[in-house]
């Protein structure tokens, strides 16, 4: 059976003790826009609508190009020292991008030797992707659940989901899912009920390593606050509220989004115009050390991170509520910090 537990690692760096770092410890690369679902609390549920929040992006909806991922993967096995995890991930499904399992394979000849994890909504697996992905060396699979029946699957991400189909192909990947982990989730407002919370657990807990039911939190800005059903009493990991000027998360992670522009934390569909720079026109290491985000961490330590317009609604800064990465106590000391190896370099 599963272990119920939230999806962090629960032994994490004192980020006062380590900033500013010379690479990020986490990363974000987001292979594809395409989206198989329309979830109600992301941008695609506007998919289609001239006025929707998706459309009024400038978004274009398609694949990251391979001569670009290559050319990610060159910077990132540059970097003085190695990101300790690389997830693909982004604003669309990434198992719809049909290079998913050749990007992790060149990401792994590459010689990265750290974490490489997929966050997925699982609808797509099968036993050929699912064989693929393993042998590609993923080492952990995050399926989100968004429903336990086709009719709520049509009500929650306008697509009724083959249950049975769906839980079978789970079944076949943590079957033969040799080393790699498979974590699986569900928001809380997507199920009604202790009954349906129970249910969830019958279903899929002897499919997977670890489950969990997150709680609904704003992330994407657009999206507002989901018909008023967010609030600011629990984390994402269902942990209480603990309010936050600095975002820590700034000073650790990178997104490469599918176009190459690059982001200071994991949020998808962030702005172009909140992008630190584009890896079509410099390395990951320069866009690291660049002015701009600098310029973005200092704002962030003085201002706090609602000073950003692309941040200030967000609630995901505190997904994370370990002491570890509480630097509101420390801004003065860490931008002195910053702005000192910022000169010298």
């Amino acid at each position: 059976m599963a272990i119920i537990k939230p999806s962090y690692d629960t032994k994490r760096t004192n980020l006062q003790e380590v900033i500013p770092l010379a690479s990020p410890l986490g990363m974000y690369i987001e292979p594809t826009r395409y989206c198989n679902l329309k979830c109600f609390y992301c941008m695609h549920s506007t998919r289609g609508d001239a006025d929707g929040a998706f459309a009024k992006t400038g978004f274009s909806i398609k694949h990251i190009d391979m001569r670009l991922f290559s050319k990610i993967v060159r910077d990132i096995m540059s970097f003085p020292k190695l990101p300790k995890r690389i997830c693909f991930s982004g604003l669309g499904e990434p198992l719809m991008n049909p290079n998913l399992s050749k990007m992790a394979k060149e990401l792994r000849n590459s010689g990265f030797d750290g974490r490489v994890d997929i966050i997925t909504n699982g609808v797509a697996l099968s036993p050929s992707v699912s064989d693929e992905l393993i042998d590609s060396g993923i080492n952990r699979i995050q399926i989100s659940v968004q429903a336990l029946t086709p009719e709520r699957y049509e009500d929650i991400a306008g697509f009724a989901v083959d249950m049975d189909k769906y839980v079978e192909n789970i079944r076949y990947l943590y079957e033969y899912r040799k080393n790699t982990e498979i974590y699986i989730k569900i928001i809380d407002a997507n199920l009604n009920n202790n009954d349906e919370r129970n249910k969830f657990y019958n279903m899929f807990s002897h499919i997977c390593d670890t489950i969990y039911i997150e709680h609904l939190v704003v992330m994407e800005k657009q999206m507002g606050d989901h018909g008023g059903i967010t609030d600011r009493l629990l984390n994402l990991n269902n942990e209480p509220f603990e309010s936050r000027e600095v975002c820590g998360i700034m000073f650790y992670f990178l997104q490469v989004g599918v176009d190459g522009d690059t982001f200071p934390c994991s949020t998808p569909g962030l702005p172009a115009s909140f992008s630190m720079g584009n890896v079509k026109d410099n390395s990951l290491a320069e866009i690291w050390d660049g002015t701009k985000r600098h310029s973005l961490l200092c704002s962030n330590l003085i201002n706090g991170y609602r000073h950003f317009s692309a941040c200030d609604e967000c609630s995901s800064v505190i997904c994370i509520t370990d002491p570890a990465e509480y630097l509101d106590d420390c801004r003065g000391e860490l931008y002195e910090r910053i702005k000192r190896n910022h000169d010298e370099l």
